[in-house]
């Protein structure tokens, strides 16, 4: 009988042999009930930013195979959290800490139904002793509700974000930044200000790329409803110069 490919994708900042773990664990429990045709897949996140994972998830969720599993295993808080787990709107399914990372999916993806696993008491590194057995276990096709028991909606995490918060800065050092969809005059200028605090001026382009090297552009992005971006053109380390970084929030005003 044909086996069709099912996918993980671990969205988190254990981006060191420790993915290999819990790969390695997913995989060993799919291969013994006897399923072998498994994907898992890797995506970093910043060290200790819920907030990161929360945009990454967001972003994959929208583009994910039904069927696909994220398994988010990012958790810098003081306080232990309830491990939540169910199906999206569009069939993908998730797991992970009810910290915030998965509350913007939740909020544009509605689940109908979300589970939480029993609580085996802290284990060091639950990414690998508790994640990794139940993802195997959702893969071969366990019910959701086998599982564990209902969790109620309305104690998923709040988790907002502001607009002009910076939620992600990739290996170019451009900046996603939280927004509504905007577009301005092609040239326009602007005074950009991070935290409150005047540091460049940039100039509005619809391709970045058009501008001269180093130059500072504000420009219509391609992730989710065209999120507004900030960078320098062919410069990655433009963004240590100005010591932005994810969390941080950017406002803008035209130059005169």
């Amino acid at each position: 009988m044909k086996q069709y490919k099912k996918h993980v994708i671990i969205i988190t900042d254990c981006k060191d042999v420790a993915f290999n773990e819990m790969k390695w664990i997913i995989l060993r429990g799919c291969h013994n009930a006897g399923y072998d045709n498994v994907e898992v897949e890797l995506v970093a996140v910043e060290e200790f930013s819920i907030l990161n994972a929360a945009f990454l998830a967001r972003l994959l969720a929208e583009q994910c195979l039904p069927g696909t599993i994220l398994s988010l295993v990012i958790n810098p808080l003081k306080t232990r959290s309830a491990r939540i787990y169910g199906r999206l709107s569009n069939g993908v399914l998730f797991f992970g800490a009810n910290t915030g990372a998965l509350t913007w999916m939740l909020k544009d993806f509605d689940a109908q139904e979300i589970y939480e696993i029993d609580d085996p008491g802290f284990i060091s590194f639950g990414g690998k002793h508790v994640h990794a057995p139940n993802i195997a276990k959702l893969l071969v096709g366990i019910p959701l509700e086998e599982l564990g028991e209902k969790f109620p909606k309305e104690s998923v995490a709040t988790f907002d974000i502001k607009d002009g918060t910076i939620i992600h800065i990739d290996n170019f050092g451009l900046m996603k930044i939280k927004s509504s969809p905007l577009s301005f005059e092609e040239g326009q200028k602007f005074r950009i200000f991070k935290n409150g605090k005047y540091i460049i001026d940039a100039t509005f382009a619809k391709r970045m790329m058009c501008l001269e090297d180093r130059d500072w552009v504000l420009y219509p992005g391609s992730s989710l409803k065209s999120f507004l971006e900030l960078g320098s053109v062919r410069y990655k380390e433009g963004v240590k110069e100005i010591d932005a970084h994810i969390g941080d929030v950017l406002t803008w005003e035209p130059k005169s």
